[in-house]
């Protein structure tokens, strides 16, 4: 069975199930109940989008909620809009507050940018109890009106029901589409290591500010079924910070990164005190007790428990046996031998020999420190190049400057003639600059595919409309990422690792995965810190052979390394650094035979030798 066949088989469910479940449930006061969850579920997967998918704490969810509704309510009541442009309204509106409160927090994280939207939401609620004029203040917003379609009006529960449950199933397949894209891979890279986000060419503060928006625009059109649906009337003792705080016990509870977990914590936690209401005075203990427990003993969440669970790994591996990914690997499987040779058997482009970097009085200083000091050096297109010196010589930093990490103190830095001292990463690794890190910095909660799709970043197109409706053209731009990332896995010797989790790998492969994600974007220059480390013997052969594989295929490598066998045997050129200023440069020849760098860093022995 195709993964089409699936997906109508799940819609056919869907469909029957809401045409059914208000017929099942007859009670008006239940309806209401479920609406209002309903209301709650669509606010708790926006803020796990911002949270769970992209990392970043807000406690501001309860006043993008009310910002829904409180316009939606004023353009209905005061201008007579009608209440469908209303619906557009709250989200657009509530988006927008979400730019406004991203764009100044965006340096912040933790608990700092905690207190900030905790600040944002307070301001908000003081704005609607003291602008009168507008809000009602603390009596707040009364005869809100119901929708409508056509001549009918959606004023019972049961009837509103319809139009919260197909909202409810649009905002969680939208959802689950944005984790499976290009926007979400980013968004979760951001949240696994923002540093390594930034040096496989995401934005991150676009995407941050992206995440915010649409978390907010989610909790908007929350805030619009609740105006509209229950008891049409709203004040601003609804959006206060515990209504935060509850939303936010909501989105974790259910599972942090699970749209579907969203949507069951706030059901349990909206449902549950009105089963718990026969235990009279005691129910709120029991409830509040209840919470505790199951974020003591299932710390990731009714999701996480679940997912674990035999019968979910059988579901999970089904629904995924006819998906586009798990083909594209099972076709990889045959023609893997192929494709691998294919990429390796490419020779070196033309200019090899030619200067691709050039650096001039490079120079980083922190406080008194100076850790680089007026570094020249050039690096020659298809070369394999060391960077080389004691610890603390300024190698790394240097390193940090080249990929945008560091900004200089002074000096210059060019690619291919044009300027790129003090550009973002993102945008260095646009222009052909990739990186590893000295201490591997994976995306350890995804897998090894995802990985080296997000790699590819600078290299696709995929906004947030096409993430979150798969258009054809989007379909296709993954297919081939797909293809592309499967490839370069074979390249470095992952082949069927693909859909292991990336921190479930042994270091040695890690160090390969990370090479991996940062060779599939093609990069002119390949920037490798220290990629030996940790490795045994065999691994460390692997290596070496892997590095003239990567030179065959035309990229050029800087190299900072200690092991002075692995630097001696694949270098064409070596830069020697000491106290962040360059000592001496050359053949591995004439590094070995350098007095200054024996007495500096290699010793007597290999001076010897």
């Amino acid at each position: 069975m195709n993964t089409n066949t699936k997906k109508l088989l799940l819609l056919a469910f869907l469909v029957v199930a809401v045409v059914v479940f208000p017929r099942v449930v007859a009670s008006s006061y239940w309806l209401n109940l479920i609406n209002l969850a309903i209301s709650f579920s669509i606010a708790a997967i926006g803020l796990n989008i911002v949270l769970g998918y992209a990392g970043q704490l807000s406690l501001a969810q309860a006043a993008f909620w009310g910002i829904g509704a409180y316009t939606s309510a004023l353009l209905t009541t005061q201008l007579g809009v009608p209440v469908w442009i209303g619906m557009f309204a709250a989200f657009f509106m509530a988006a927008s507050f979400g730019v406004l409160l991203g764009i100044p927090t965006l340096k912040l994280s933790g608990h700092y940018l905690a207190m900030a939207t905790i600040g944002f939401g307070i301001i908000l609620q003081l704005v609607l109890v003291n602008a009168i004029w507008l809000t009602g203040g603390s009596d707040g917003i009364i005869k809100i009106p119901s929708a409508w379609i056509g001549s009918h009006e959606l004023d019972e529960p049961g009837d509103f029901f319809y139009v919260a449950a197909v909202a409810l199933i649009l905002f969680t397949w939208g959802a689950i589409n944005l984790k499976d894209s290009r926007v979400g891979r980013a968004f979760m890279a951001i949240r696994e290591n923002e540093m390594a986000a930034e040096t496989t060419g995401v934005d991150t503060t676009f995407y941050k500010i992206m995440a915010f928006a649409l978390s907010a625009g989610y909790a908007g059109f929350g805030g619009w079924m609740f105006a509209h649906s229950c008891s049409h009337y709203i004040s601003p003792d609804t959006f206060s910070f515990d209504q935060s705080v509850m939303l936010l016990v909501m989105a974790v509870l259910g599972g942090n990164g699970s749209a579907i977990g969203s949507i069951v914590g706030a059901v349990l936690l909206t449902l549950l005190p009105e089963v718990l209401r026969f235990l009279k005075n005691y129910y709120m203990m029991v409830y509040a007790a209840g919470i505790v427990l199951i974020m003591i003993y299932m710390p990731s969440g009714i999701a996480g428990l679940v997912s674990h669970l035999r019968v979910s790994t059988r579901l999970r591996t089904w629904w995924n046996a006819g998906s586009t990914a798990a083909r594209q690997v099972a076709a990889s499987s045959t023609s893997g031998e192929i494709a691998s040779a294919k990429a390796v058997a490419v020779t070196k482009g033309s200019g090899a020999g030619e200067v691709l970097l050039t650096v001039k009085g490079l120079a980083k200083q922190f406080g008194g420190l100076k850790a680089v000091d007026g570094v020249d050096m050039v690096v020659r297109r298809g070369e394999i190049q060391a960077l080389i010196g004691p610890n603390g010589s300024g190698k790394t930093t240097t390193l940090n400057m080249l990929s945008g990490l560091y900004i200089p103190t002074g000096g210059e830095i060019s690619l291919e003639g044009a300027a790129i001292a003090g550009r973002k990463p993102h945008v260095i690794t646009a222009l052909g600059i990739a990186r590893t890190f000295q201490n591997i910095r994976l995306f350890g909660a995804l897998t090894v595919l995802d990985n080296v799709l997000i790699g590819q970043q600078c290299q696709s197109k995929s906004g947030l409309i096409s993430s979150i409706f798969h258009p054809p053209w989007q379909r296709a731009e993954e297919s081939v990422m797909r293809a592309k990332a499967i490839e370069m896995l074979a390249f470095v010797g992952l082949k069927g690792k693909e859909f292991a989790q990336s921190n479930s790998l042994p270091y040695g492969q890690q160090r390969l995965l990370e090479m991996a994600r940062a060779l599939v974007s093609d990069p002119k220059l390949l920037l490798l810190d220290e990629p030996a480390a940790g490795l045994n013997a065999a691994e460390t052969e692997t290596l070496v052979d892997l590095l003239f594989q990567i030179s065959k295929r035309g990229i050029t490598i800087l190299l900072v390394e200690h092991d002075m066998n692995l630097v001696m045997n694949v270098s064409d050129h070596i830069t020697v650094l000491n106290f962040g200023r360059k000592i001496a440069e050359g053949t591995a020849e004439e590094i070995e035979t350098n007095q200054e760098v024996i007495d500096a860093y290699l010793g007597t022995e290999v001076g010897n030798a």
